[in-house]
């Protein structure tokens, strides 16, 4: 289960990066005039409640969900498509609910690049891809961690996404510490499990900020 849930959570941190990252940019990139209007619709599903939009995936992916009627009205299946209670139910859900943890990080480093440096690349004849990999990306680099971060550390322990939307054999590590307290009240090794989680997301975190703080040190030195 900790091995799934790390796996899942990997998965939903990619998703969300690689749909995010577009979002990012073209807000970053967007007039100053609505800039707020589109970072308000990235944070307008935080208005509704958490289980409601879970819910409300169980009724679009169901077999007789708005997908599977609405491919059905227009004659491209028979017969419904299994899509709930799957792999692709659980990331569906994860990667909607942790999309705008991945954007918002983005944007507040996006926003602070000098768009000047692309013409500059331009100019000197990169063309667009090799000036995005070479410049917007380097420079988005804090961005892209911290939104993994926001994104990968809720999602190991997730509890709600999966008792909804994942299958029987979907079981991540949050489902089986609840197992274990309120099922079989075994509450040390619930508290085992719990503990073992935290310090298997915190050590690769610790990591990280000593090697940041040895390289700002290295460069102050310098």
């Amino acid at each position: 289960a900790y091995l799934r849930s790390l796996a899942y959570a990997l998965c939903t941190a990619f998703l969300c990066l690689f749909l995010g990252y577009p979002f990012a940019y073209a807000i970053a990139r967007s007039s100053p005039a609505v800039r707020p209007a589109l970072l308000m619709m990235v944070m307008l599903p935080f208005w509704t409640s958490f289980l409601l939009r879970v819910y409300a995936w169980k009724g679009i992916l169901a077999d007789q969900g708005v997908i599977n009627n609405a491919l059905m009205a227009v004659g491209l299946i028979d017969a419904p498509i299994v899509m709930l209670y799957t792999d692709v139910s659980m990331l569906v859900g994860m990667t909607y609910v942790y999309l705008p943890f991945m954007v918002l990080p983005l944007y507040a480093t996006l926003v602070k690049m000098d768009f000047r440096l692309l013409e500059a690349a331009h100019d000197l004849g990169a063309g667009p891809w090799k000036a995005f990999w070479l410049i917007t990306v380097p420079l988005s680099k804090a961005g892209i961690i911290s939104g993994a971060m926001l994104v990968f550390i809720p999602s190991v322990g997730e509890f709600v996404i999966p008792s909804l939307l994942g299958g029987a054999e979907n079981i991540m590590i949050g489902r089986v510490v609840w197992d274990e307290m309120f099922s079989s009240n075994n509450w040390p090794r619930a508290s085992a499990l719990a503990i073992a989680m935290i310090v298997g997301v915190v050590m690769p975190l610790a990591w990280y900020n000593q090697r940041v703080t040895r390289k700002a040190e290295q460069e102050l030195s310098a």
